[in-house]
């Protein structure tokens, strides 16, 4: 048995023995490019579309449905190379990959040419049509290929005419879809672009997300107590990248000795896991409109804001309402400053609309109680004085009652149940928002 950490976090899956899951997913794209059908693969940064299409490219899974090796081609094409490339570059790298891929079959091809040209692909594809070879072609990182100024609707048509004449496929990956990844109403326009059924790559179901975990640490002498394991579910939610980042950082520390099985000790962990999360998140915020920013603080909004978060695999649905995927996501968020919002605790304040959400629930307030928990929110941490907190609700009129703010306190605890311990009482001075003890 291995003591090495078998969680991995740095980039695409490049052995075979390491790839997990997705069979639902990998079976329903190879029946369609079986079928010469193109397919558009979308989903978000680091939900695992470069080592899916590495996968695929393997000739063992290819013949679990019967399509052999050297009788279908399939050549994976890195976009990120291509981003600023004449077309030139781009008709070489599909050479160099359909040269490659027919000496592995033992196949000779004639008229490899240079410079690289259409006429060259057009040419040779015709060959392995002739032996009736299929061919797809995986396009990663699609995006960058579709914005390339260098590229005309001309080039784009010509990669739609070969899949006519030579019955060709192929097989993008991009984080949007194609109508989205490029402005150029031009190219949009090309035929290329009306061949694609898209297939979204989402989240892992809680089986599989459970069943990496497990899977990667069988060929180890390390296990994770069930405990640990439906901890490390619960703040990284079922998405791949963050598994294997909370994997990583809970083998390290239990190679170490320490059990993880307290809550405190689990703290432990957590830092970390949330600083290598951080990079990711921000990524995607930095990335979301100000309108969707403040669908995803609330969790509701606009239907279109949440299919677009749910497609980002930043919230999911669940009987009608939607949720954050993770534990970790939520925390990110509610440290984010969201214009018009205000964030504390449980809590998300909108002053405007007088909304009150706690955890993703909208909470019925009176107008006294939510200008006091609205007081308090804006002040998180601190003790607020109970005048203070009279003249948020009353303003400057003076009532001789020393029981009436109690009695309002009394009222939004009962009203915010179960976030009503959030309320602390701080004896002849006032109140605060904190995190019960």
């Amino acid at each position: 048995m291995s003591t090495d950490n078998p969680f991995y976090h740095r980039g695409a899956i490049r052995r075979a023995a390491d790839f997990y899951g997705r069979t639902a997913e990998i079976t329903q794209i190879l029946g369609l490019l079986r079928n010469g059908q193109s397919v558009s693969l979308i989903g978000p940064r680091r939900i695992g579309k470069s080592s899916l299409l590495m996968h695929l490219c393997r000739p063992q899974v290819r013949r679990q449905i019967g399509l052999r090796p050297e009788n279908a081609f399939f050549v994976m094409v890195d976009c990120q190379e291509l981003g600023g490339s004449p077309p030139e570059e781009v008709y070489e790298a599909l050479l160099t990959g359909l040269s490659d891929a027919a000496a592995a079959a033992g196949i000779q091809l004639n008229g490899m040419q240079q410079p690289a040209s259409y006429r060259t692909l057009d040419r040779l594809l015709r060959q392995l049509n002739q032996q009736e070879i299929a061919v797809v072609v995986l396009l990663d990182e699609f995006e960058l290929l579709a914005v390339n100024e260098h590229l005309t609707p001309y080039f784009f048509a010509r990669l739609r005419g070969l899949t006519t004449k030579y019955g060709l496929a192929y097989l993008t990956a991009s984080q949007r879809p194609l109508f989205a990844i490029t402005a150029e109403e031009e190219i949009l326009s090309s035929p290329f672009f009306n061949i694609f059924v898209t297939l979204p790559l989402g989240l892992f179901s809680s089986k599989e997300a459970a069943g990496l975990l497990t899977c990667r640490l069988s060929a180890t002498d390390i296990q994770f107590p069930d405990s640990l394991r439906d901890y490390l579910l619960f703040l990284v939610g079922p998405h791949p990248f963050f598994l294997h980042v909370a994997g990583y950082h809970t083998f390290q520390s239990v190679s170490r000795g320490e059990s993880l099985a307290a809550p405190d000790e689990r703290a432990q962990i957590d830092a970390s896991i949330e600083v290598e999360a951080a990079s990711h998140l921000g990524y995607l915020w930095q990335n979301l409109t100000p309108s969707e920013q403040y669908a995803l603080a609330i969790a509701d909004g606009p239907i279109d804001n949440l299919r677009l978060l749910e497609q980002q695999c930043l919230l999911e649905q669940r009987d009608g309402s939607y949720y954050y995927t993770s534990e970790i996501l939520r925390r990110f968020v509610r440290r984010q400053e969201v214009v018009g919002l205000i964030q504390a605790g449980p809590f998300v304040i909108d002053q405007q609309r007088h909304q009150v959400w706690a955890n993703g629930q909208e909470l019925g307030l009176t107008t006294s109680q939510f200008s006091i928990l609205a007081r308090l929110c804006e002040l998180e941490g601190q003790v607020v004085p109970g005048n203070d907190l009279e003249t948020a609700v009353w303003g400057d009129v003076l009532v001789n009652d020393p029981d009436r703010l109690k009695t309002l306190i009394k009222r939004l605890r009962r009203a915010i149940i179960p976030y009503d311990t959030w309320i602390i009482s701080e004896r002849g001075v006032g109140y605060a928002l904190r995190p019960p003890d």
